[in-house]
């Protein structure tokens, strides 16, 4: 999502290609080809440059937001999912999936700075309201690392079954996270770096993201075909909402609340 630029970018992984959504209207705006299998999607703080994941050749892309031209390619760890950006916008992060670890790649050199190494196959990441942690899932191990983006350090939290993609409350206390296997989310509480709730969602639930206006959470439940509101105070989920077939989502889904 793009506040100021009032677009939304869509990965089609197996169509090759990225479609981008006008949000003021609602409207395609065009798809564009692009080599590879294009999976994660992040845009720079200036809204200038997408980057983009390149599942099946290993590699970021980094593109004009609007021409969607190509302006460097980066390559990168095995299968590239998630990513996301620091606050300053000068460190990429991106999680690779077969590599098992997390690779920060500097946006002015477009090179990999260091690479930090996590569970068994992290996917979603997020990263903290005032960017000194980022959060890593991983999948096959059942965990969340919580990574000190100064030092780099890191320490797992256990969470549910597949865990699939993570994002902090709104007041940076807690982090809610997907459990693709046991249709549930899990609760942390990041001051304990413990997990102290379960919420059952809708089935094989993926996407999760926060309207950073209400503070409630959203999840995408892909076999329930629906989108679950949970209250991010109370941590009560509070409605299901009907969708089309296979709700899916990635990264950040909801727009920004300047942009509403």
């Amino acid at each position: 999502m793009s506040a100021s630029s009032h677009r939304a970018y869509i990965s089609n992984v197996d169509g090759q290609s990225i479609s981008v959504i006008d949000t003021t209207k609602n409207k395609l705006i065009n798809t564009y080809q692009i080599k590879g299998s294009p999976v994660g999607l992040v845009i720079s703080p200036d809204s200038k440059t997408l980057y983009v994941a390149d599942w099946t050749d290993d590699r970021i892309y980094a593109l004009d937001a609007i021409t969607l031209k190509v302006q460097s390619e980066i390559k990168d760890g095995k299968s590239p999912a998630g990513m996301i950006m620091s606050l300053d916008g000068k460190k990429l992060y991106v999680a690779n999936r077969d590599s098992d670890d997390i690779a920060i790649i500097d946006t002015t050199t477009r090179q990999i700075s260091n690479r930090i190494t996590v569970g068994k196959h992290p996917f979603g990441l997020a990263l903290s309201k005032n960017g000194t942690e980022l959060y890593a899932v991983n999948v096959i191990s059942n965990t969340v690392s919580v990574i000190n983006t100064t030092s780099l350090k890191s320490e797992t939290i256990q969470v549910g079954d597949h865990p699939y993609c993570v994002t902090p409350s709104k007041d940076g206390l807690f982090l809610f996270v997907t459990n693709t296997q046991d249709d549930s989310v899990s609760v942390i509480e990041l001051i304990k770096k413990e997990r102290i709730a379960t919420i059952k969602v809708g089935e094989v639930p993926e996407g999760i993201s926060i309207d950073d206006l209400t503070g409630n959470i959203y999840v995408a439940n892909w076999s329930s075909n629906q989108v679950s509101v949970i209250d991010g105070q109370t941590q009560k989920l509070i409605m299901q909402i009907k969708t089309g077939d296979k709700s899916r989502a990635f990264g950040q889904f909801i727009l920004p609340s300047s942009s509403k």
